[in-house]
């Protein structure tokens, strides 16, 4: 009895910490937003049209290769996590001396690749002036050095991830909003090239960050201090786990990528633009997905490596409730009102098209990010070879899937039907994955309390928010009463309808905590 008593406690201040780095995410996820969106103001003010088109050709050249780093972080984390879970001290130093070497040799595999043939892409395939092209040399190397530094900071933010040290890296990730802006406001006020200016100020940026994350990590985890180690077992499972992962980072970009392509051949470039805009809403909502799942994710892989299963299926369920219904009601109102949300934001520019395509994008981005607490506990588990060839193997099937509707003579909308259609396939396959490499999982727990209560929360939110909508005629009046009435309806239905007793027992808690605060 009293190890069950201390268990709960213990469950209790995990689950207090798992909600105190929620809101840390949410404060850093809306402060960064807001500087982002004035900075590119800034910086296009600053650079004019053609020297800003000329640093997103660049830069984009260079971040081809960021999906490389962000899957090096995910695996990195995940062995942090692991060790930490089991209070295996040694293992952690060994995983930082480890990934420290091999994120140096990508480093410099990439560093060579993009010295030559990135240069050589940059000169020969590339729409630059000549005029400008010095100018455009020196911002490639500000840039490429700016990524190398990005990656070898990778060992440092990976251990406050897994140490669930939120608050550290909101502090250090508006740090460096704070600093891309000043350098956006200096642009044409020093006497510099402004491209060569802004690119070297990102480099610089990019150094102090990295100096942040590294002094904070040395100073604070003794087991970010490199040493050389010869475990060439761990070596290979780190790399065979990014290995696969990548594989699914790698399909994920070809879906995108070969739908623009394909869109492109069948539609033009008109249609290209609408997919674009699309995909700029597609990044703001997993943007606000990853706040919530960056919270959740160290505490559950940490939950299975200790075997606390009966903790693990609660996070479980509280995260795919978590996603679901914040996305729910900030999907909803959007949908409803995108019209008027577009129009304020591009004007006079909005088709029909964009609009359908940008309802459509949330449709598929909620569906995608129900994906992620599975796919952290197989992560968790190690079991991702025949996870990532399964899911992966089907979600490029979107690709064929498209080009038989185009074929047909179906409109560009269809693109979506193709991802959606895939998204929703892959997600039963994820969950029978699941269930075969967690035998803890239970699928009727999922669909009954899950599935069930989120179709009938869905169902009434949308009619409600298509009967408000419709009993008002002025379009900015609209928006603002649909913004503020549905969370407040969708909020009580999950309360009534999507918690079970000890989840609204938790966010009764909470919002005491937070009431208390705000009324001292």
């Amino acid at each position: 009895m009293e190890n069950k008593g201390a268990n709960n406690t213990g469950n209790e201040k995990k689950s207090q910490r798992i909600a105190a780095n929620s809101f840390v995410l949410f404060v850093r996820m809306f402060f960064i937003t807001i500087i982002n969106l004035y900075s590119v103001r800034l910086v296009l003010d600053g650079l004019g049209a053609e020297d800003y088109g000329i640093f997103n050709a660049v830069a984009g050249v260079v971040m081809m290769s960021s999906f490389v780093s962000g899957v090096m972080e995910l695996s990195i984390q995940r062995f942090y996590s692991i060790a930490l879970g089991r209070n295996d001290e040694k293992s952690l130093n060994e995983i930082f001396s480890i990934s420290i070497k091999i994120l140096f040799v990508l480093a410099v595999v990439l560093l060579l690749l993009f010295e030559s043939v990135g240069i050589w892409f940059l000169e020969t395939k590339l729409n630059i002036p000549e005029t400008r092209m010095y100018a455009t040399r020196l911002c490639f190397q500000f840039s490429l050095f700016a990524f190398v530094l990005s990656i070898m900071q990778i060992p440092f933010s990976s251990a406050i991830f897994a140490r669930e040290n939120m608050g550290c890296y909101a502090l250090v990730s508006s740090i460096d909003c704070v600093l891309k802006v000043i350098v956006a406001s200096l642009i044409g006020v020093v006497m510099v090239d402004s491209l060569v200016f802004y690119s070297g100020g990102l480099l610089l940026v990019a150094f102090v960050v990295f100096l942040m994350y590294s002094i904070y990590c040395s100073k604070n985890y003794k087991e970010c201090r490199y040493q050389r180690v010869k475990n060439a077992t761990l070596a290979k499972k780190l790399l065979s786990f990014s290995g696969w992962t990548l594989f699914g980072s790698v399909s994920k970009v070809c879906m995108i990528q070969g739908n623009t392509i394909l869109l492109n051949i069948y539609f033009g470039p008109l249609v290209n633009v609408a997919f674009a805009i699309s995909q700029q809403i597609n990044n703001a909502f997993n943007a606000l997905c990853n706040s919530m799942v960056l919270a959740m994710r160290p505490a559950m892989i940490k939950s299975y490596a200790e075997g606390n299963y009966e903790y693990l299926n609660k996070l479980f369920s509280a995260c795919n409730k978590f996603i679901y219904y914040v996305l729910l009601i900030v999907s909803l109102p959007m949908i409803s009102e995108m019209d008027t949300i577009l129009h304020l934001w591009l004007g006079n520019s909005v088709t029909p098209q964009i609009l359908l395509f940008s309802r459509l994008i949330i449709v598929y981005v909620v569906c995608l990010a129900m994906n992620n607490p599975i796919t952290t506990i197989i992560q968790a588990s190690g079991h991702i070879k025949y996870y990532h060839l399964s899911v992966e193997s089907i979600t490029l099937l979107c690709l064929p899937v498209s080009w038989v509707l185009f074929k047909f003579g179906l409109q560009a909308e269809y693109v979506f039907v193709s991802m959606i259609g895939v998204c929703v396939l892959t997600h039963f396959v994820r969950l029978v994955c699941l269930r075969y490499y967690y035998p803890a999982f239970s699928l009727s727990d999922y669909f009954c309390s899950l599935c069930l209560p989120a179709l009938l929360i869905t169902v009434a939110g949308c009619l409600f928010t298509y009967f408000v909508s419709g009993l008002i005629y002025d379009d900015i009046l609209s928006a603002i009463v649909v913004f503020v009435s549905e969370p407040c309806l969708v909020g009580m239905l999950v309360l009534v309808l999507g918690l079970n007793a000890d989840e609204r027992r938790a966010v009764s808690k909470m919002l005491k905590k937070i009431s208390k605060k705000f009324i001292k």
